[in-house]
């Protein structure tokens, strides 16, 4: 229930709240020119209710999403150790997402179970994984490097 009022949710019913009526009025325009001979406005007439309904299910899907959140013990500290209790402190590997969809993450800190909602599954990063993903930003760090000199 809490997800219904954090302030990111409010603005979102404040624009459905909005668009709605406007989206109704549009129809209801659409429809009299419509019927004052404009063909057409038929299309727009039957186009707006779309909008309305994929803005009902955007809006859903918004509410619903669920972000990986961190609890602030799970931070990093000043010497970049993170300190936990529950045995999750090591970053790794998060595979997050919901219902139908899945998103491979890297996580900074670990992804503490049921914290982060629809039961994300956490895996530690494994030495191999972190030494490919330490040769990449190497990478990066070198195209970028490059970039910067063929600029001047």
């Amino acid at each position: 229930m809490h997800r219904y009022f954090t302030p990111r949710s409010v603005g979102m019913h404040v624009t459905l709240l909005i668009l709605l009526p406007v989206f109704a009025w549009l129809t209801w325009w659409q429809l009299g020119r419509a019927l004052d001979g404009n063909t057409l406005s038929w299309a727009y007439t039957f186009e707006w209710p779309l909008f309305s309904g994929y803005a009902v299910y955007v809006w859903w899907q918004l509410i619903h999403d669920q972000a990986t959140g961190l609890s602030p013990r799970a931070l990093p500290g000043p010497g970049g150790e993170v300190a936990g209790a529950d045995g999750h402190d090591q970053p790794g590997w998060a595979l997050s997402g919901g219902r139908r969809k899945n998103v491979a993450i890297a996580a900074r800190t670990a992804v503490g179970e049921g914290e982060a909602g629809h039961g994300e599954r956490f895996a530690p990063q494994t030495a191999e994984e972190a030494e490919r993903l330490a040769a990449y930003n190497r990478y990066l760090a070198g195209l970028n490097a490059d970039s910067g000199s063929a600029n001047r």
